[in-house]
């Protein structure tokens, strides 16, 4: 008899087929079944941030790269020559032309790279502002970071050697403080975006940074993980062992009134399901009054925005922290 240490998926599939009578070899019911315990599990994943779901990952933004007089430009051509090899893989990055007296703050996105000779040929997002020149100066800077596949909603971002958590704002806020100008400097706000790259045609959640990082920085990223696969026998139920005969009660309570037309049952099963439900409920909040939030302030959205004689938006003490919810 599987136990609360060894309650795989394939186990609560087989205890759940066999309370309601039905043979496990009918592989029609098995994936009924299958999608009642699924469905189950998604209803407890989204009723809490769980800390049982939550994950970090740690990234490093790559140091700004600056080069005098080495890129030729053409004035609103979007191709790109540096004249140096650039070892990195700058696809996505932001490229900033030194010395662009037509458009000072104008920044370009890499969208291809390749070896050109001894060098290295660019395309950039937009056809360039700057006057036509073969010695063009110009930095580089990593200011979209790749997030784990695994990521859904969004914690605190941390910076390794203390100060504030970087902030969590929205795209739209993102995209103001970006036409502000080629701002460098220590990351200060963050958003999350989906893109995908011409060598990796597969859309994945970024972390999108502002200003551009002047220098390498180690980064830390809490965040909820996603339920990207459900439940069957090569996968099992992100929550701890204790808590795991949850999907069992709650497959029952909802499986008797359909395979047994029997409500009695279904409420003895209701029942155990909310008592064990209240039992992990406590440890959340347990848990929860050491987590940070996993959601920024959304009062930012409906605060006046200030702007200063050069146009720049006065983001102010936009974000706080919510009380986790029990």
């Amino acid at each position: 008899m599987a136990t609360p240490e060894n309650l795989t998926a394939t186990a609560i599939e087989t205890i759940v087929m066999n309370a309601l009578r039905l043979p496990t070899s009918n592989t029609t019911e098995l994936g009924k079944i299958r999608d009642l315990i699924n469905a189950v599990y998604r209803d407890i994943y989204l009723k809490h941030d769980w800390w049982w779901m939550l994950k970090t990952q740690v990234v490093n933004t790559t140091a700004k790269v600056a080069h005098d007089g080495t890129m030729s430009v053409t004035l609103g051509s979007t191709a790109i020559t540096a004249s140096t090899a650039i070892s990195l893989p700058i696809q996505h990055y932001a490229l900033i032309l030194t010395g662009n007296a037509n458009d000072p703050n104008a920044v370009y996105r890499i969208t291809t790279t390749t070896t050109s000779g001894t060098g290295t040929a660019l395309v950039v997002d937009a056809g360039i502002t700057a006057a036509t020149s073969t010695a063009a100066g110009y930095e580089l800077y990593e200011d979209k970071i790749k997030l784990s596949a695994d990521v859904g909603k969004m914690g605190q971002i941390k910076r390794f050697g203390g100060g504030l958590p970087i902030r969590l704002i929205g795209q739209e806020m993102m995209m103001q403080l970006k036409i502000q100008g080629s701002i460098s400097g220590r990351p200060e706000w963050a958003s999350v975006f989906e893109f995908a790259t011409s060598g990796d045609p597969t859309t994945q959640r970024w972390l999108w940074l502002h200003p551009y990082p002047d220098k390498a920085y180690r980064l830390e990223i809490l965040y909820k993980q996603q339920l990207n696969t459900e439940l069957s026998s090569t996968t099992q139920p992100f929550m701890p062992d204790e808590y795991r005969q949850l999907l069992v009660y709650g497959a029952l309570a909802r499986g008797y009134p359909i395979y047994m037309d029997d409500l009695e049952r279904a409420k003895f099963f209701q029942a155990l399901f909310n008592d064990l439900m209240a039992l992990m409920q406590a440890a959340q909040r347990e848990y929860a009054s050491d987590l940070p939030h996993l959601y920024p302030d959304e009062s930012y959205r409906d605060t006046r925005r200030t702007r200063g004689r050069r146009g720049r938006v006065s983001l102010g003490s936009y974000f706080g922290r919510l009380p986790y919810e029990p």
